[in-house]
């Protein structure tokens, strides 16, 4: 007997444990990121190539949506390591000055 293979949204959950999950995983727009709590808007991505590349787009994003819903903005990252392991980052957004 085959065992099915996860798809990437069930894979995702796993890193949603951590607080709220919004409706519809972020997908609707007065709801836009995937989890949320007290204090952190929290995006979560997860992959299982080599790597997941941060791009300002995706920033600006995350940063833009928490700031209006008055809350921190978070990034959580599970990177596959091998089918036991998954590296997984959270990251925390801030933006500063440039001097």
């Amino acid at each position: 007997m085959k065992i099915k293979k996860q798809s990437k949204q069930n894979k995702g959950r796993k890193f949603e444990n951590v607080a709220q999950k919004t409706i519809a995983s972020g997908s609707i727009w007065f709801d836009p990121l995937d989890i949320k709590s007290d204090e952190f808007c929290i995006e979560v991505k997860y992959t299982e190539k080599k790597g997941f590349r941060i791009t300002k787009d995706l920033l600006n994003k995350i940063w833009g949506q928490a700031l209006s819903m008055n809350k921190e903005p978070a990034l959580i990252i599970g990177i596959k390591r091998n089918d036991e392991q998954v590296f997984i980052l959270h990251c925390r957004i801030n933006l500063e000055r440039k001097l």
